[in-house]
């Protein structure tokens, strides 16, 4: 497949970062995961009631793991992602368990399903990675059979901001974010770790703007969480606990449950 020169810059910059990835980041296989710092859903109880029967898509799935977990609650998962160095990785790991999901390679702006396909649709941090979103969760509510959920977790606009040092009257300095617009934050730009390539680039929305493409989609907002971060996290990394003080103070992750 020949893809246009983002999504082509995003297969890129994943292939590249897959072994280092996988090597830094820890992730609960026995937990469903909504990003870095959080609890799963054993802590968060986002998910909606599942039955062993159930079809689900995940998009953007990186390494599998939840695709992974939903398999092993019996659901009948199709999981896709840009890289194939990290399906490389998720099929492994389903095959040493001896899960049965199919994984495809495919962009999320490209992927096309039958209306009525699935029960459940999850995404976990990747559609901060399209251009732009909300189309998207049109497409998705057609792929959704009438009752069917759509969970989506990605990047809480006040994350992307800067962090800055205010100095107290008492001498003590503290850390805050600092968010110049917040209706249009600054993108988090990444360069490729080759340094050969156009770089990639995580958006936020303000929430606003998800709850009206949600309402225009006709899916019905059940869930809006912005969970803090917690020292015992389903999703780190030694970097990601290093900034534990400071995920604490705000939102960096925003999570989203509507019913089709």
């Amino acid at each position: 497949m020949c893809y246009p020169i983002g999504m082509e810059a995003q297969r890129l910059y994943w292939d590249a970062i897959a072994g280092t990835y996988r090597a830094i980041t820890r992730i609960d296989p026995d937990d469903f995961h909504y990003g870095p710092l959080l609890p799963g859903d054993r802590e968060l109880r986002i998910l909606p009631p599942l039955r062993p029967g159930m079809e689900a898509l995940e998009l953007g799935c990186g390494e599998g793991q939840n695709s992974l977990w939903l398999a092993r609650q019996g659901l009948r998962c199709v999981a896709i992602d840009i890289s194939e160095a990290q399906l490389a990785y998720a099929r492994a790991d389903a095959a040493k368990a001896g899960l049965a999901v199919d994984f495809r390679r495919c962009a999320i702006e490209d992927f096309r399903a039958p209306e009525a396909s699935y029960d459940l649709i999850t995404s976990s941090h990747a559609l901060e990675f399209l251009d732009d979103p909300f189309p998207l969760l049109a497409r998705a509510a057609r792929w959704l059979r009438p009752g069917g959920h759509l969970l989506i977790s990605t990047v809480h606009p006040v994350y992307n901001g800067e962090w800055v040092s205010v100095d107290e009257e008492d001498g003590t300095e503290t850390w805050g974010r600092f968010l110049p617009n917040y209706f249009h934050p600054v993108a988090d730009v990444r360069e490729q770790p080759n340094g050969d390539g156009p770089p990639i680039a995580s958006r936020a929305w303000p929430i606003s703007a998800w709850f009206n493409a949600l309402r225009a989609a006709q899916l019905t907002l059940l869930r809006l969480e912005e969970p803090p971060a917690t020292p015992h996290p389903a999703y780190a990394s030694d970097d990601w606990l290093a900034a534990l003080d400071e995920c604490s103070a705000i939102p960096t992750t925003l999570i989203l449950l509507a019913r089709k």
